[in-house]
């Protein structure tokens, strides 16, 4: 980086990084690139700050103040970003969205930041505004920025970004330079954005979340994982998203790196293989379904491929166990490893488009070891991260380490962390958000003697990596009183291609393990074709015998991965699929084990007293229905 950069990463809030990068490069680099209609849009850092700047004013024309809050609703693309950074730089507060929620859902976060703007990308999150919108009491305009469909919308309510970005320019005609100098006016301890908490134990919280909670990390997170103007990262899921915050908006300012959006979630394979990122940030779900992807296409090639694929995926175990244990390669292994990666893993790489990829992260909750090591071993260098909205990002991997899957890496510069006597993990610095927005009982209970306790279980290794374990309240109490995380149960189950999700849970007496298993509809229903089992629902089919053959199998293999008292002895298929919808995964897919336990206790309780089936009445809600009920008769299976 040069003396020009080094200067901008010195501004504190996140437009001044904005106007620095775009005054270095103007047309010279690319900041965002877009794909729409197939083809890839390129933003140069001049079109991405006049945008923001337009869209800025545009807001200031319509009443916006210092401090108000937008909500952003939809998928992430440019607009989103300028939409954001545009709020900003009049100094007032984002509020990102996931594109899935339920009108109630939106209403609950608009009403509770007291949002007077929306920003939705299109006509559908647009009708789901207009169907709470009289319960909405603050919001003067909803503002789209996708104008499919629209066009037969004339409601004085609704307006395009392009209409907002003409008023911003009318109003530079008659206020030149304000937009530079509110941008000037801008602190690090100003919030940027209240990010609210998936809603895992109850009702979502507003985290106030400042310019320097965003900056000061990722900058200390950059200097023992650099990126430059000259990578690519790839943006591919929403910046309601704490970890996008963090990645794709903060860092994309910071290190000047290209910022790449897919065309949607149906392109996003085909569009990453076309960017070539050097930088890519999945949820664990996304990983552990790659590996899936990649075992199915070698199961279903050639005998010769297969046993091409599995020799040299043995070579690339070899190489990740030695350093694992800190050893250095023999030259033969390295040689080996070489011959693996030109024959096999760097087609394997193309082809899912991580062929220059230097820094792939995986965010969200752990990944299954069995996955991390898999991808270790095809060599993609996967680090684990941790970050959430109240603690922010405080610790990170030096970029040469090789480390364990559940290892978080070190401290950042200017964080401290301690384990307490409970097993807690306990943080200090300038990550730390300034407590939940309109909740200041909540803020005191998690701020003691000025450490944030974050609720989850953790160690410290000796050599100082942080080791991740669970959530406090989901570690099992196994025989002889020891505590087990449940996601090191959950995770090694779902590295099954069959197994979805998993809810693994300790009772009985003395405590042993069960688990509460969704099947992977596709892979098993595709099973079940292959053996001539006929089925009709999701339901019929997690419930046939032969399924549950299937699954045992698999948890059997599995278990022997585990230490003896965390094997899991019994397991029920459920007979639906888990919805964020019905309140039984957040919207970033994460179980709501709260809600679950209460919903399934009585099934739980059969399971723990000894039944072989059980009568379980699952009430969904549809987005577009009422409530329904379905009763199914489940099996209640015992490993033999």
């Amino acid at each position: 980086m040069n003396h020009r950069g080094m200067a901008v990463n010195q501004k504190d809030t996140l437009p001044k990084l904005l106007k620095g990068h775009y005054e270095i490069w103007g047309e010279r680099r690319v900041a965002l690139r877009d794909k729409k209609s197939g083809i890839w849009q390129e933003y140069s850092w001049k079109d991405y700050y006049e945008n923001v700047k337009r869209f800025a004013l545009g807001l200031k024309s319509l009443g916006f103040q210092p401090g108000e809050k937008i909500c952003i609703i939809g998928d992430n693309e440019p607009e989103w970003y300028c939409g954001e950074l545009a709020c900003q730089s009049v100094r007032g507060v984002a509020v990102g969205i996931f594109a899935d929620c339920s009108p109630e859902e939106i209403k609950y976060i608009v009403e509770h930041s007291e949002a007077v703007f929306i920003l939705a990308r299109d006509q559908e999150q647009t009708d789901k505004i207009l169907q709470i919108r009289k319960e909405l009491r603050r919001v003067r305009k909803t503002i789209y920025w996708a104008p499919a469909g629209m066009w037969s919308y004339d409601d004085p309510f609704i307006m395009s970004f392009e209409q907002v970005q003409k008023l911003g320019e009318e109003y530079e005609k008659k206020n030149p330079m304000f937009f530079e100098e509110e941008v000037e006016r801008g602190k690090e301890e100003d919030l940027a954005t209240l990010s609210y908490t998936a809603g895992a134990t109850g009702p979502p919280k507003g985290c106030m979340v400042t310019h320097k909670n965003l900056i000061f990390p990722v900058r200390e997170w950059l200097k023992i994982n650099r990126w430059n103007e000259s990578d690519n990262y790839f943006s591919y899921f929403s910046s309601a998203w704490i970890l996008e915050q963090f990645f794709g908006l903060t860092a994309g300012l910071v290190s000047g790196a290209a910022v790449n959006f897919p065309e949607g979630p149906e392109t996003g394979q085909s569009d990453i293989r076309e960017i070539g990122p050097s930088v890519v940030l999945y949820n664990f779900r996304l990983w552990e379904s790659l590996c899936f992807t990649i075992q199915n296409k070698i199961e279903g090639g050639s005998p010769i491929k297969r046993a091409l694929f599995k020799t040299c995926l043995s070579q690339g175990y070899q190489l990740v166990d030695e350093m694992q244990k800190g050893k250095s390669p023999s030259v033969i292994q390295r040689f080996f490893c070489w011959l693996a990666n030109y024959l096999v893993f760097r087609p394997l790489k193309d082809k899912i488009g991580l062929l220059f990829i230097r820094h792939p992260y995986s965010g969200g909750a752990s990944l299954s070891p069995s996955a991390f090591r898999f991808l270790q071993a095809v060599g993609i260098p996967l680090k684990q991260i941790y970050a959430s909205s109240e603690a922010g990002l405080f610790c990170g991997h030096p970029a040469a380490k090789n480390l364990e899957c559940n290892s978080l890496g070190f401290p950042l510069s200017g964080v401290e962390i301690k384990i307490s006597e409970e097993g807690e993990m306990l943080c200090k610095g300038s990550g730390i958000f300034r407590g939940y927005y309109k909740d200041p009982e909540k803020t005191v209970r998690v701020f003691i003697d000025g450490w944030y306790h974050s609720g989850d279980a953790a160690r410290i290794d000796e050599e100082g990596q942080i080791i991740y374990l669970d959530r406090m309240a989901d570690m099992m109490e196994l025989d002889g009183k020891e505590k087990y995380p449940a996601q090191t149960v959950e995770s090694t189950l779902r590295f099954s291609p069959y197994i979805k999700e998993v809810m693994a849970l300790a009772g009985g007496r003395p405590p042993w393990v069960a688990a509460l298993v969704q099947i992977d509809f596709n892979s098993v229903g595709k099973w079940a074709e292959s053996q001539r089992i006929a089925y009709t629902t999701f339901a019929d089919l997690s419930q046939k015998p032969q399924v549950y053959d299937l699954v045992e199998k698999e948890i059997k293999t599995l278990n022997l991965r585990l230490p003896e008292a965390a094997r899991v002895k019994k397991f029920v298929c459920l007979s639906k699929e888990l919805d964020p919808d019905d309140g039984e995964l957040t919207r970033d897919r994460k179980l709501r084990k709260n809600f679950l336990r209460h919903r399934y206790h009585e099934l739980l309780e059969a399971v723990f007293e000894g039944k072989e089936t059980f009568p379980i009445r699952s009430a969904s809600k549809p987005s577009d229905e009422g409530m329904r009920e379905a009763s199914n008769l489940v099996i209640i299976r015992t490993l033999a």
